[in-house]
Protein backbone atom coordinates (compact mmCIF):
# COMPACT_ATOMS: atom_id res chain seq x y z
CA UNK A 1 0.00 0.00 0.00
CA UNK A 2 1.06 3.64 -0.49
CA UNK A 3 0.87 6.51 1.67
CA UNK A 4 -2.53 6.73 4.18
CA UNK A 5 -4.60 9.72 3.33
CA UNK A 6 -5.41 11.65 5.91
CA UNK A 7 -8.88 13.31 5.54
CA UNK A 8 -11.26 15.19 7.61
CA UNK A 9 -15.38 14.22 7.96
CA UNK A 10 -15.52 18.21 7.87
CA UNK A 11 -14.37 18.02 4.03
CA UNK A 12 -17.41 16.06 3.09
CA UNK A 13 -20.67 18.24 3.13
CA UNK A 14 -24.10 16.44 1.70
CA UNK A 15 -23.98 18.54 -1.42
CA UNK A 16 -20.43 17.48 -1.68
CA UNK A 17 -21.14 14.14 -1.37
CA UNK A 18 -24.53 14.27 -3.51
CA UNK A 19 -22.10 15.37 -6.51
CA UNK A 20 -19.61 12.73 -5.84
CA UNK A 21 -22.11 9.67 -6.04
CA UNK A 22 -23.27 10.46 -9.33
CA UNK A 23 -24.43 7.12 -10.41
CA UNK A 24 -22.94 4.76 -7.48
CA UNK A 25 -25.16 3.16 -5.05
CA UNK A 26 -24.22 4.06 -1.02
CA UNK A 27 -25.76 1.28 1.89
CA UNK A 28 -25.18 1.76 5.26
CA UNK A 29 -25.01 -0.99 7.50
CA UNK A 30 -25.73 -1.32 11.48
CA UNK A 31 -24.86 -4.44 13.26
CA UNK A 32 -26.57 -5.97 16.02
CA UNK A 33 -26.99 -8.05 18.60
CA UNK A 34 -30.65 -9.03 20.39
CA UNK A 35 -32.25 -6.00 22.07
CA UNK A 36 -29.53 -3.77 23.82
CA UNK A 37 -29.14 -1.35 20.76
CA UNK A 38 -32.74 -1.35 19.62
CA UNK A 39 -33.26 2.46 20.34
CA UNK A 40 -29.97 3.77 19.69
CA UNK A 41 -30.61 2.14 15.69
CA UNK A 42 -33.56 3.16 15.12
CA UNK A 43 -32.51 6.66 16.25
CA UNK A 44 -29.42 6.99 14.18
CA UNK A 45 -31.06 5.39 11.38
CA UNK A 46 -33.76 8.07 10.98
CA UNK A 47 -31.18 10.87 11.42
CA UNK A 48 -29.25 9.67 8.40
CA UNK A 49 -32.49 9.50 6.56
CA UNK A 50 -33.47 12.87 7.20
CA UNK A 51 -30.29 14.53 6.97
CA UNK A 52 -28.77 12.22 3.59
CA UNK A 53 -31.30 12.17 1.73
CA UNK A 54 -30.89 11.48 -1.86
CA UNK A 55 -27.41 10.12 -0.80
CA UNK A 56 -28.06 6.65 0.87
CA UNK A 57 -29.82 4.20 -1.36
CA UNK A 58 -30.02 1.49 1.19
CA UNK A 59 -29.92 0.59 5.12
CA UNK A 60 -29.44 -2.93 6.13
CA UNK A 61 -29.24 -4.17 9.78
CA UNK A 62 -27.22 -6.52 10.30
CA UNK A 63 -28.54 -8.60 13.23
CA UNK A 64 -27.64 -12.00 15.58
CA UNK A 65 -31.40 -12.99 17.20
CA UNK A 66 -30.59 -13.23 20.66
CA UNK A 67 -33.69 -15.10 21.02
CA UNK A 68 -35.42 -17.23 18.74
CA UNK A 69 -38.02 -15.15 17.39
CA UNK A 70 -38.35 -11.62 15.70
CA UNK A 71 -36.94 -8.73 18.55
CA UNK A 72 -37.63 -5.11 19.04
CA UNK A 73 -34.35 -4.15 17.06
CA UNK A 74 -35.88 -5.06 14.07
CA UNK A 75 -38.88 -3.46 14.28
CA UNK A 76 -37.28 -0.22 15.31
CA UNK A 77 -35.54 -0.25 12.51
CA UNK A 78 -38.14 -0.83 10.05
CA UNK A 79 -40.07 1.93 11.79
CA UNK A 80 -37.08 4.80 11.43
CA UNK A 81 -36.77 3.27 7.56
CA UNK A 82 -39.44 0.61 6.64
CA UNK A 83 -37.34 -0.46 3.56
CA UNK A 84 -34.60 -1.12 5.57
CA UNK A 85 -33.36 -4.94 5.22
CA UNK A 86 -33.34 -6.89 7.47
CA UNK A 87 -30.33 -9.86 7.63
CA UNK A 88 -30.87 -12.71 10.82
CA UNK A 89 -27.10 -13.71 10.54
CA UNK A 90 -27.78 -16.53 13.18
CA UNK A 91 -29.29 -18.80 10.24
CA UNK A 92 -28.12 -16.65 7.05
CA UNK A 93 -26.66 -19.00 4.67
CA UNK A 94 -23.47 -18.74 2.85
CA UNK A 95 -21.96 -21.67 0.43
CA UNK A 96 -17.92 -21.51 2.68
CA UNK A 97 -20.12 -20.82 5.99
CA UNK A 98 -21.79 -23.14 8.97
CA UNK A 99 -23.66 -21.18 11.29
CA UNK A 100 -20.74 -19.70 13.39
CA UNK A 101 -21.12 -16.46 15.59
CA UNK A 102 -18.67 -13.52 15.36
CA UNK A 103 -18.60 -9.87 14.94
CA UNK A 104 -16.39 -10.69 11.51
CA UNK A 105 -18.56 -13.75 10.67
CA UNK A 106 -21.58 -11.41 10.32
CA UNK A 107 -20.17 -8.90 8.23
CA UNK A 108 -19.17 -11.44 5.84
CA UNK A 109 -22.82 -12.92 5.87
CA UNK A 110 -24.07 -8.95 5.39
CA UNK A 111 -21.62 -8.53 2.34
CA UNK A 112 -23.06 -11.95 1.22
CA UNK A 113 -26.32 -10.50 0.95
CA UNK A 114 -25.87 -7.13 -0.53
CA UNK A 115 -24.02 -9.08 -3.67
CA UNK A 116 -26.40 -11.50 -4.47
CA UNK A 117 -29.58 -9.48 -2.94
CA UNK A 118 -29.37 -5.58 -3.36
CA UNK A 119 -26.77 -5.38 -5.94
CA UNK A 120 -29.03 -5.78 -9.11
CA UNK A 121 -26.47 -5.74 -11.65
CA UNK A 122 -24.57 -3.20 -10.66
CA UNK A 123 -20.64 -3.35 -10.99
CA UNK A 124 -18.41 -3.62 -8.18
CA UNK A 125 -16.98 -0.18 -8.18
CA UNK A 126 -20.57 0.69 -8.04
CA UNK A 127 -21.87 -0.15 -4.77
CA UNK A 128 -20.28 1.69 -1.49
CA UNK A 129 -20.88 -0.23 1.47
CA UNK A 130 -20.48 1.86 4.97
CA UNK A 131 -20.16 0.06 8.19
CA UNK A 132 -21.24 1.73 11.35
CA UNK A 133 -21.38 0.61 15.06
CA UNK A 134 -25.07 0.73 16.58
CA UNK A 135 -23.85 1.53 20.03
CA UNK A 136 -22.12 4.87 19.50
CA UNK A 137 -23.23 7.52 22.11
CA UNK A 138 -26.04 9.66 20.48
CA UNK A 139 -24.53 12.60 22.20
CA UNK A 140 -21.39 11.57 19.46
CA UNK A 141 -22.67 10.20 16.51
CA UNK A 142 -23.51 12.38 13.65
CA UNK A 143 -24.43 12.41 9.81
CA UNK A 144 -20.35 12.94 9.12
CA UNK A 145 -20.18 9.39 9.88
CA UNK A 146 -21.63 8.48 6.81
CA UNK A 147 -20.77 10.98 4.82
CA UNK A 148 -16.90 11.08 5.43
CA UNK A 149 -16.58 7.33 5.29
CA UNK A 150 -19.06 7.22 1.97
CA UNK A 151 -17.03 10.39 0.54
CA UNK A 152 -13.67 9.26 0.75
CA UNK A 153 -14.42 6.15 -0.68
CA UNK A 154 -16.38 8.35 -4.01
CA UNK A 155 -13.64 10.20 -4.13
CA UNK A 156 -11.17 7.43 -4.91
CA UNK A 157 -10.16 5.30 -2.28
CA UNK A 158 -10.90 1.83 -2.23
CA UNK A 159 -11.23 1.63 1.68
CA UNK A 160 -11.41 4.37 4.40
CA UNK A 161 -11.41 3.93 8.28
CA UNK A 162 -12.49 6.15 10.84
CA UNK A 163 -9.93 8.10 13.30
CA UNK A 164 -11.38 9.77 16.28
CA UNK A 165 -10.64 10.88 19.89
CA UNK A 166 -12.00 8.26 22.29
CA UNK A 167 -11.72 8.84 26.32
CA UNK A 168 -10.97 4.85 26.74
CA UNK A 169 -9.43 3.28 23.60
CA UNK A 170 -7.38 0.84 25.92
CA UNK A 171 -6.59 -1.81 23.39
CA UNK A 172 -6.19 0.37 20.57
CA UNK A 173 -3.52 2.44 23.33
CA UNK A 174 -2.04 -0.61 24.92
CA UNK A 175 -2.46 -3.60 22.67
CA UNK A 176 -2.88 -2.71 18.85
CA UNK A 177 -1.00 0.46 18.12
CA UNK A 178 2.24 -1.37 20.09
CA UNK A 179 1.67 -4.40 18.36
CA UNK A 180 1.70 -3.00 14.47
CA UNK A 181 4.96 -1.43 15.32
CA UNK A 182 6.59 -4.25 17.05
CA UNK A 183 7.88 -5.65 13.48
CA UNK A 184 9.17 -3.29 10.90
CA UNK A 185 8.59 -5.00 7.16
CA UNK A 186 7.65 -3.10 3.88
CA UNK A 187 4.16 -5.05 3.77
CA UNK A 188 3.69 -3.57 7.58
CA UNK A 189 4.81 0.13 7.65
CA UNK A 190 1.30 1.62 6.97
CA UNK A 191 -0.03 -0.36 10.28
CA UNK A 192 1.57 2.28 12.54
CA UNK A 193 0.10 4.92 10.14
CA UNK A 194 -4.08 4.13 11.29
CA UNK A 195 -4.84 6.59 13.48
CA UNK A 196 -7.32 4.06 15.32
CA UNK A 197 -6.48 0.60 13.70
CA UNK A 198 -9.50 -1.12 15.57
CA UNK A 199 -12.54 0.86 14.04
CA UNK A 200 -15.05 -0.61 13.18
CA UNK A 201 -16.62 2.40 10.96
CA UNK A 202 -15.59 1.55 7.89
CA UNK A 203 -15.94 2.07 3.85
CA UNK A 204 -15.58 0.48 0.77
CA UNK A 205 -16.10 -0.31 -2.56
CA UNK A 206 -17.52 -3.90 -2.95
CA UNK A 207 -14.70 -4.76 -5.10
CA UNK A 208 -12.69 -3.89 -1.88
CA UNK A 209 -14.47 -6.20 0.53
CA UNK A 210 -14.98 -9.06 -2.02
CA UNK A 211 -11.02 -9.00 -2.22
CA UNK A 212 -9.80 -8.93 1.85
CA UNK A 213 -10.50 -12.02 4.21
CA UNK A 214 -12.48 -12.17 6.79
CA UNK A 215 -11.66 -13.19 10.72
CA UNK A 216 -14.50 -14.56 12.65
CA UNK A 217 -14.49 -12.85 15.59
CA UNK A 218 -12.66 -10.10 17.62
CA UNK A 219 -9.53 -10.14 14.77
CA UNK A 220 -11.70 -8.73 11.86
CA UNK A 221 -10.50 -4.93 12.40
CA UNK A 222 -6.58 -6.65 12.43
CA UNK A 223 -7.11 -9.11 9.69
CA UNK A 224 -8.58 -6.59 7.10
CA UNK A 225 -5.99 -3.38 8.12
CA UNK A 226 -2.93 -6.51 7.04
CA UNK A 227 -4.64 -7.28 4.21
CA UNK A 228 -4.79 -3.92 3.08
CA UNK A 229 -1.13 -2.93 4.28
CA UNK A 230 0.00 -5.36 1.69
CA UNK A 231 -2.01 -4.85 -1.09
CA UNK A 232 -2.26 -2.55 -3.75
CA UNK A 233 -5.03 -0.07 -2.17
CA UNK A 234 -5.66 3.62 -1.65
CA UNK A 235 -6.57 3.91 1.78
CA UNK A 236 -7.98 7.24 3.70
CA UNK A 237 -7.94 7.74 7.22
CA UNK A 238 -10.94 9.64 8.26
CA UNK A 239 -11.01 11.78 11.51
CA UNK A 240 -14.67 11.89 12.90
CA UNK A 241 -13.75 13.62 15.51
CA UNK A 242 -15.05 12.80 19.31
CA UNK A 243 -16.55 8.95 19.87
CA UNK A 244 -17.30 6.93 22.44
CA UNK A 245 -19.65 3.96 23.44
CA UNK A 246 -20.04 1.68 26.16
CA UNK A 247 -16.97 -0.10 27.62
CA UNK A 248 -15.91 -3.49 27.84
CA UNK A 249 -15.32 -4.92 31.29
CA UNK A 250 -11.98 -6.21 31.76
CA UNK A 251 -12.07 -10.13 30.73
CA UNK A 252 -13.44 -9.07 27.57
CA UNK A 253 -10.69 -6.68 27.14
CA UNK A 254 -8.13 -9.65 27.80
CA UNK A 255 -10.27 -11.74 25.71
CA UNK A 256 -10.24 -9.01 22.37
CA UNK A 257 -6.50 -8.35 23.27
CA UNK A 258 -5.92 -12.04 22.55
CA UNK A 259 -7.91 -12.16 19.55
CA UNK A 260 -5.89 -9.30 17.77
CA UNK A 261 -2.59 -10.60 18.85
CA UNK A 262 -3.38 -14.15 17.31
CA UNK A 263 -4.72 -12.55 14.38
CA UNK A 264 -1.70 -10.48 13.76
CA UNK A 265 0.77 -13.21 14.43
CA UNK A 266 -1.55 -15.68 11.96
CA UNK A 267 -1.85 -13.16 8.99
CA UNK A 268 2.06 -12.76 9.24
CA UNK A 269 2.87 -16.74 9.37
CA UNK A 270 0.15 -16.63 6.02
CA UNK A 271 2.08 -13.69 4.52
CA UNK A 272 5.58 -15.73 4.79
CA UNK A 273 6.70 -12.74 7.13
CA UNK A 274 7.06 -14.83 10.19
CA UNK A 275 7.99 -18.42 10.83
CA UNK A 276 7.39 -20.77 13.90
CA UNK A 277 9.85 -23.18 14.89
CA UNK A 278 10.95 -26.10 17.13
CA UNK A 279 7.03 -27.09 17.58
CA UNK A 280 5.56 -23.49 18.26
CA UNK A 281 2.20 -23.33 17.04
CA UNK A 282 -0.20 -20.13 17.52
CA UNK A 283 -2.62 -20.63 20.32
CA UNK A 284 -6.26 -20.96 20.69
CA UNK A 285 -6.44 -20.77 24.04
CA UNK A 286 -6.47 -17.37 26.41
CA UNK A 287 -4.99 -18.91 29.28
CA UNK A 288 -4.69 -16.75 32.83
CA UNK A 289 -3.28 -17.19 35.89
CA UNK A 290 -3.80 -14.69 38.87
CA UNK A 291 -4.53 -13.67 42.22
CA UNK A 292 -7.92 -12.14 42.77
CA UNK A 293 -9.50 -9.49 45.32
CA UNK A 294 -9.75 -12.49 47.98
CA UNK A 295 -6.09 -13.44 47.60
CA UNK A 296 -6.98 -16.25 46.02
CA UNK A 297 -4.80 -17.58 43.27
CA UNK A 298 -7.22 -18.35 40.27
CA UNK A 299 -6.72 -19.82 36.70
CA UNK A 300 -9.30 -19.47 33.68
CA UNK A 301 -9.46 -20.79 30.36
CA UNK A 302 -10.99 -19.55 27.11
CA UNK A 303 -11.41 -21.44 23.57
CA UNK A 304 -10.69 -18.62 21.48
CA UNK A 305 -10.18 -20.37 17.61
CA UNK A 306 -11.49 -17.84 14.95
CA UNK A 307 -11.82 -19.19 11.33
CA UNK A 308 -10.66 -17.22 8.45
CA UNK A 309 -12.71 -17.01 5.54
CA UNK A 310 -11.70 -16.61 2.07
CA UNK A 311 -12.45 -13.87 0.48
CA UNK A 312 -16.19 -13.69 -0.85
CA UNK A 313 -15.09 -13.44 -4.71
CA UNK A 314 -14.26 -17.14 -4.45
CA UNK A 315 -17.68 -17.87 -3.71
CA UNK A 316 -19.68 -15.54 -5.54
Amino acid sequence: MGEISYLDAKEFTAERVRLLKYRSRVIVVFSTFGEREAELVGRKIALLDGEMGGIIDGFVLSHRRQGVGPEITEARAREAHPDTQVVICNDYAVPDMGGEPGKGADMRRCLYYINTVMRKGMREDDVIVVFLDADVLPEYFGAHFALGLAGAVLEGFDFAKAGFWRAMGRVKKYVAQPLFSAIEHPGLAALSRLSYPLAGEVAGSLRFFNSVSFWQRYGVETGIDIDVAAGPYRTADVNLGRYDHEHQNELGIQKMAFGIIRTYLMQLRDYGILELKDGARIADTFRETSINEHCERVTMEFELTEKKYAPLRSVL
